[in-house]
């Protein structure tokens, strides 16, 4: 028996260490291995014209995609993927139009994976044509010093959004910084607050001494 377990145990922890490298190099090939497997994702259009979306169907599609095992299993678990509508839709009197599903303007959270098809081919959107208004920029300031004065480029912004909500926007408003701690000159670039888009985005904020 003292000889089957000097044999057993001779060497353990090079026999451990030997084992622990298989199961490393096996792992290693299995998550390198490319796969092709269907997943049913959620489907989040993304508007790029003068429109905004009111509804669209299916919210779920089949897709066939190929990649490495590890790759198709964090898509899975991510379980979304964008697609990029185009600039100029014609939608029907009711606002729905039909839209072929481009694998070019799919964004996958795995860039990595490759699209091989998608069922349904095409999806139906409802949108809403939006306005394009240009409204002034308000700083939402704290904690400026005085003798310091402040530039906004640009101090207007273009703001796209419904016909009926045209008379409501008045500005559009910086997010909130504190310039307690500036004591001179510089530059900042703050994000603007809207629930429509507007574009630029963002604002550049000059500090200077005030004359």
């Amino acid at each position: 028996m003292k000889k089957l377990l000097d044999a057993v145990f001779y060497r353990f922890h090079y026999k451990v260490l030997a084992l622990l490298f298989a199961t490393l190099l096996w792992l290693l090939a299995v998550n390198r291995e490319i796969s092709e497997v269907e997943l049913q994702l959620k489907i989040h259009p993304i508007p790029t014209g003068n429109y905004r979306i009111i509804d669209y169907h299916p919210k779920v599609v089949t897709i066939l995609v190929e990649g490495y095992r590890k790759d198709l299993i964090i898509l899975r678990e991510k379980g979304t993927v964008k697609f990029v509508l185009p600039a100029n839709l014609l939608p029907n009197k009711d606002g729905k139009i039909s839209v072929k599903i481009d694998k070019s303007r799919l964004i996958l959270p795995i860039q990595s994976v490759k699209v091989k098809k998608i069922h349904p081919e095409s999806i139906t959107v409802e949108v809403e044509n939006l306005i394009e208004k240009a409204v002034p920029v308000k700083l939402n300031i704290v904690g400026l010093k005085k003798g310091l004065k402040l530039d906004i480029s640009p101090n207007y912004v273009i703001v796209y959004l419904p016909k009926d909500a045209k008379n409501s926007v008045k500005y559009v408003e910086t997010e909130k910084v504190d310039l307690s701690s500036v004591k001179g000159k510089g530059e900042i670039h703050l994000k603007l607050v809207s629930k429509y888009r507007v574009e630029p985005n963002t604002v550049k904020i000059t500090v200077r001494e005030a004359k």
